[in-house]
């Protein structure tokens, strides 16, 4: 199995890949933040099913919806984190390995995530994205371990992270697959230098 992650600063709308997901906290904010561009782009699709009832961010509730060409991937995934004052790193870590689950049932091998940023943690976000990157490839790795022709390609749409920041998470990613996969790990930042480490 081949692993390719990448962490980018380009937002969900715009990544070309098989799907997106987006963790999300219950009454997202549609007009600003990285489900906004999302949002315009599929025609306020989500407000509209905001405002619905239909979707609210609940803890668990999980929509799948076709893409229907307004952005480049075919499928968006949003899962609901619940109220941000429940949050904690358990229900991440169980929600974004369903995401890879859910995925993996779909034979989807190339998909970008976003993983929003809790206010008052934003500190402990890179480690939040290290923690995601090992949970929501798991299931892949369980069936394709040792199948040296499945190659997964996995994009954190980040925001507000520097090099820096991702610089040892790239490393500490490197060190727990390089057993397990052929593995790359790129960092493509805006105004950055562009990091990459196999």
């Amino acid at each position: 199995m081949k692993l390719d992650l990448r962490f980018s600063d380009r937002p969900l709308e715009s990544l070309w890949c098989e799907a997106v997901a987006a963790l999300v906290f219950q009454g997202p904010d549609l007009t600003d933040g990285a489900l906004s561009g999302l949002n315009e782009k599929m025609a306020r699709f989500l407000s509209d099913l905001q405002e619905k009832g239909f979707w609210t961010g609940s803890r668990g509730e999980t929509v799948l919806l076709a893409s229907q060409d307004a952005i480049r991937a075919e499928k968006i995934l949003l899962k609901g984190l619940g109220d941000s004052s429940d949050y904690d790193e358990k229900l991440l870590v169980s929600h974004i390995r369903e995401v890879g689950t859910t995925f993996h049932k779909m034979e989807i091998r190339e998909f970008g995530i976003h993983i929003p940023v809790l206010e008052g943690s934003e500190e402990e976000h890179a480690f939040h994205l290290e923690m995601c990157a090992r949970q929501v490839a798991h299931p892949f790795f369980q069936h394709h371990r040792g199948d040296p022709d499945f190659t997964l390609k996995i994009i954190f749409s980040v925001e507000n992270c520097t090099d820096e920041s991702l610089g040892p998470v790239a490393g500490r990613l490197r060190e727990y697959f390089d057993l397990q996969a052929d593995f790359s790990v790129v960092i493509d930042l805006e105004g950055e230098n562009q990091t990459n480490t196999t």
